[in-house]
C-alpha cells in the first residue's frame, strides 16, 4: 500500500498507523456531487503550504458515486494517482479506499466509499474516530464538499486558534453567487426565547468593521460549512453526533465545546454555495422535503439535550413555519415540517426510514 501515516492504511488490519507527516485532516462529507468537491480541490489546491495537511473524503452515496468522484478528481491537473486501485485498501466503515496526491505539496488524499449512507456527522466520524489512535496532527478543519476556501483560509483558522486559545474556529462564509456578502461570521448564536438559531453577521460586507470580542461573545456554534476544531478539543467533547444524520450536529458539536472557547477568524475567508447535497434551492417552495424534515426534527433533539424547557416554544416555532410555507404555496414542505416536527417528538433518530 501506499505511504503517507508512516505506512498509511495498514492492509492487514485495515487500519491507520500510528504516526503522521500532516498538521490538518481537512474532511469533506460528498453524497454524489463529485463536481462540488472537484471545485473545492481547485481551491485546496492554492492553499498556503502551511499548515501542512491531507484531505480525507467520505462518499455517503454509494459504490457509483465512489467511482465517479474518484474520476473526477483523477482529472484534475493538481492531483494525480499514487497507487494502482488493485493497491486500495479499506478502513471500517468504508468498503474501499483510494489514495491520490496533490502534485505540487506533500498533501494525500483519502478517499472512502461509505459502506452505507452515514449522514454528515456520521461521515466526519468515519475518518476521526480512527485518525483519534494516529499522533502527531493538531487539528482538524471540517469543509462542506460545496465550498470554495481562499488561499489563506486554513493559516488563519489556525492562527487564531493558537493565538487565541480557542478550542474551535469558524471562517467567513459568503453568500451564495457573492463575493462581498457575508452569510457567517463564524457562526451562529442561540436565541434561546426564540429557539432558534440565527447567523451572525448575516448580509455584512467584506471589509465592514466588526466588533472580534462581541462576536465570540455571542457565537454559540460555528457554521458547519467551516470549522477548524482542536485535537484538544475533540478529545475533550468526543465525536459528532451522527443521531442527528443531517442538520444541527453543528450545534450540538459547538454547545458542547463553547466552555473551551469559540473563536472567529475573519481572514478565513470561504465561498459556499450551499443546498447542492440536499437538492435545496434558495426559496421556500425549493427547499428539500428532507432537508425541512430534518431541520425540524432535529431542532426538537437539540433543545431537549440543550435547553429542555424552550420545548414548547420551539414546537410552537415549527407550526409557524408549516403555516408560512403552507401560505407561501409549499404545501409539501408544510407537511414535511410537521412530520419532522412529531418524529421529533417521538424521539426518532438517525437517518428517516423513508428516506433509505
Amino acid at each position: 500500500m501506499c505511504n503517507s501515516l508512516q505506512s498509511s492504511l495498514d492492509e492487514r488490519s485495515g487500519s491507520l498507523s500510528s504516526t503522521c507527516q500532516f498538521d490538518v485532516a481537512v474532511l469533506i462529507v460528498g453524497f454524489r456531487n463529485p463536481e462540488d468537491i472537484r471545485n473545492c480541490f481547485i481551491a485546496l489546491a492554492r492553499t498556503e503550504h502551511y499548515p501542512a495537511f491531507d484531505v480525507f473524503i467520505c462518499e455517503n452515496g454509494g459504490r457509483e458515486a465512489y467511482d465517479e468522484l474518484v474520476e473526477a478528481l483523477i482529472c484534475l491537473p493538481c492531483l494525480y494517482a499514487e497507487c494502482d486501485p488493485a493497491d486500495a485498501g479499506h478502513i471500517a466503515p468504508f468498503t474501499d479506499v483510494r489514495r491520490l496526491r496533490f502534485k505540487r505539496r506533500a498533501s494525500n488524499v483519502w478517499i472512502g466509499c461509505a459502506k452505507d449512507n452515514l449522514g454528515y456527522a456520521g461521515g466526519v466520524n468515519a475518518w476521526l474516530k480512527p485518525l483519534k489512535s494516529v499522533s502527531g496532527w493538531k487539528g482538524i478543519w471540517i469543509l462542506n464538499p460545496d465550498t470554495e476556501p481562499r488561499p489563506n483560509a486554513l493559516a488563519a483558522l489556525v492562527e487564531r486558534a493558537e493565538k487565541g486559545g480557542k478550542a474551535m474556529v469558524g471562517s467567513t462564509i459568503l453568500e451564495a453567487g457573492s463575493e462581498g456578502l457575508i452569510r457567517f461570521r463564524g457562526g451562529l448564536h442561540w436565541q434561546t426565547f426564540a429557539a432558534r438559531g440565527t447567523a451572525i453577521g448575516l448580509h455584512d460586507k467584506l471589509g465592514d468593521p466588526f466588533d472580534l470580542r462581541a462576536i465570540e461573545e455571542a457565537l454559540d456554534a460555528l457554521s458547519g460549512a467551516s470549522t477548524y476544531a482542536t485535537r484538544q478539543c475533540v478529545e475533550r467533547i468526543g465525536f459528532m453526533e451522527d443521531s442527528y444524520f443531517l442538520f444541527f450536529e453543528d450545534l450540538d458539536w459547538g454547545a458542547r465545546a463553547k466552555e473551551l472557547g469559540l473563536g472567529y477568524a475573519s481572514d478565513s475567508i470561504v465561498a459556499h454555495r450551499g443546498g447542492t447535497t440536499t437538492g435545496s434551492s434558495g426559496t421556500l417552495a425549493g427547499l428539500s422535503q428532507l432537508s425541512v424534515y430534518l431541520e425540524h426534527r432535529n431542532a426538537i433533539h437539540f433543545v431537549r439535550k440543550h435547553r429542555p424547557w424552550t420545548l414548547p416554544i420551539r414546537v410552537v416555532l415549527s407550526l409557524l413555519h408549516a403555516l408560512r410555507f403552507l401560505m407561501h404555496g409549499a404545501p409539501r414542505n408544510s407537511v414535511a415540517t410537521l412530520e419532522g416536527l412529531f418524529a421529533g417528538l417521538r424521539g426518532e433518530r438517525g437517518q428517516p426510514a423513508w428516506h433509505r
